[in-house]
């Protein structure tokens, strides 16, 4: 089957990149271990009314991994992202929509490029209180190779990072996974490079975190920033606890909030009309405020 986009050189890596729809232009970056079909159906639904961007990070999707030793950072991402951007010739402002640890990316783009970024919008997005690198991040990044290789050694059955997927996102969208999803889901969580990449990115947590507030204290968020959070139905202790401490991450950007009860973390996948009705709603209130 033909891979939907096109692959672009970028920072010497082989980068699959999707375009879809036309207007203004807003680009999602997506969670630890996302991938581009995440946003499939939210993309369908915006796609009349803007230029809806993907990529795929080193090692997800169908783009090349980063190389053994090379450690993911937050001013590589923000370059990536140039990258993107100026190969497919965006130059106006683009709407940023990161879900996950992908905030991380999102904030630091939007504070390393000011004049480039829109708004922002936080979809459950990683909010750290405490950002601690406990261990250097050249050992952990060597102890997710190590990992990796041993998990490609346990040759564990190709059905398993599909359940896990299905497990993560589980009930799926509406309707469920299309057959041209279930291809390309087969197609990446079969593929040796996935977990490889996934423990690469999830080592660097710590040091991403670190570098995102050291980019803080020298670079103000200067773009409107909305944050989304997914809240369980029920009213537990872990609704109580993830609605304040997201409320506290709106408060700390200076952003406006909004819950969406119920939800789970993947409701990008699950619940692609609250998903597109949220970022419409920001998107056109950046519109009017610009």
């Amino acid at each position: 089957m033909q891979p939907p986009g096109r692959f672009h050189a970028i920072a010497g890596l082989r980068t699959h990149v999707v375009v879809d729809g036309e207007g203004p232009p807003l680009l999602f970056l997506a969670a630890l271990g996302g991938n581009w079909f995440d946003f499939d159906q939210v993309t369908e639904i915006l796609r009349d009314r803007y230029t809806v961007i993907r990529y795929d990070r080193p090692g997800y999707g169908l783009s090349d991994p980063l190389p053994p030793g090379q450690i993911p950072s937050i001013a590589a991402e923000v370059d990536r992202i140039d990258a993107v951007l100026d190969v497919l010739g965006i130059a106006e402002p683009v709407l940023l929509a990161g879900h996950s640890l992908a905030s991380l990316y999102v904030e630091g783009y939007a504070r390393s490029r000011p004049d480039r970024v829109a708004g922002v919008i936080m979809l459950d997005g990683s909010y750290v209180m405490l950002p601690l690198q406990l261990v250097p991040p050249g050992w952990s990044n060597r102890l997710a190779h190590v990992a990796a290789r041993f998990i490609k050694a346990l040759r564990l059955p190709r059905s398993a990072g599909i359940k896990g997927h299905a497990i993560a996102t589980s009930p799926g969208p509406p309707g469920g996974f299309t057959a041209t999803q279930r291809h390309w889901i087969s197609e990446v969580f079969n593929g040796t490079r996935f977990p490889r990449a996934l423990l690469v990115e999830q080592a660097a947590f710590g040091v991403l975190n670190s570098q995102l507030v050291a980019l803080r204290r020298t670079h103000p968020l200067t773009a409107p920033v909305h944050v989304v959070s997914a809240l369980p139905g029920r009213r537990t202790p872990v609704r109580l606890f993830w609605n304040w401490k997201q409320r506290r991450y709106a408060r700390f950007l200076g952003a406006t909030y909004t819950p969406v009860i119920p939800a789970r973390h993947f409701f990008i996948v699950q619940q692609p009309d609250v998903a597109a009705r949220l970022i419409g709603d920001f998107a056109a209130g950046v519109t009017v405020r610009g």
